[in-house]
């Protein structure tokens, strides 16, 4: 009908003008929180082997560390695997990374290309510490045939944050990041508020961002704010829901997640 299509209209369009003022990361920052929170990729490479697939990119699904250091990907390859072959022969590879809780191309990804090398015997122990933090099933690390490669530098790094939000990151701006203090809380504080608060979270969205809603799914959290998930009627839109302070710990995380639940809840 005419009324629900100016209804949509005009969501739309004041997602837009908040969407453009709204405080969110740098494409930078953002890039190292994907490749922070994450665990998995796609690892492409330059096949090697004298078969069908050399000289073609060849894709597959691995597991990874970011190194606590610099955010850069750290690997457990077998010398079975063609990627390692690939990685010995040309130390060139893609690592692309989607966000915790990827769904669709309306999430965030994004891709870094670089050398990989061996890590070096000195480095070792440290990189399988922090490889097994984020991995603490993977006995197989110690298997003779398993060996610790780093992407030491990036060449390129590639980020779409969203709909609408793709950029190009330089090698020098990802390496001036550092980790993000709360995005690794992100699944706890996420879980928790979309379990127990949903009404507070549809209160909040009317109150900073001026829209009523039907329901909120809180994403993930950075240290600037809150992405989520909103629904109206059948249509799903990505929402930024900025802190009004930046949150530096969890304990700032909760404060300012209640100091918001109670001037929304004042409000309406």
């Amino acid at each position: 009908s005419s009324s629900a299509s100016s209804a949509s209209q005009a969501l739309a369009e004041a997602l837009a003008t908040h969407s453009h003022s709204a405080a969110r990361l740098t494409p930078s920052n953002h890039a190292r929180v994907i490749v922070d929170t994450a665990t998995t990729g796609v690892l492409s490479t330059i096949g090697t082997d004298e078969n069908e697939l050399k000289g073609f990119p060849c894709g597959g699904v691995v597991a990874y560390a970011a190194d606590d250091v610099d955010g850069l990907p750290t690997f457990a390859l077998s010398t079975l695997s063609a990627h390692a072959r690939d990685v010995g022969a040309t130390n060139r590879a893609t690592l692309t990374v989607c966000a915790p809780g990827f769904d669709g191309i309306g999430d965030a990804r994004v891709s870094l290309s670089g050398h990989v090398r061996e890590v070096e015997a000195g480095d070792v122990a440290r990189v399988r510490e922090g490889y097994l933090k984020r991995h603490p099933n993977a006995f197989w690390v110690d298997f003779g045939d398993f060996t610790w490669y780093k992407m030491t530098s990036i060449v390129a790094c590639r980020i779409v944050g969203g709909f609408a939000r793709a950029a190009s990151v330089k090698p020098d701006e990802y390496a001036a990041t550092t980790a993000d203090p709360v995005a690794k809380f992100s699944a706890p504080v996420c879980s928790h508020m979309n379990a127990d608060h949903g009404d507070s979270l549809v209160a909040m969205m009317k109150h900073y961002v001026g829209i009523d809603v039907d329901s909120v799914e809180m994403r993930a959290i950075d240290r600037l704010g809150i992405d989520c998930r909103v629904k109206v009627g059948a249509d799903a839109h990505a929402v930024r829901l900025p802190f009004t302070e930046p949150a530096l710990d969890r304990k700032a995380v909760k404060d300012r997640i209640v100091e918001m639940t109670k001037a929304a809840a004042a409000a309406n």
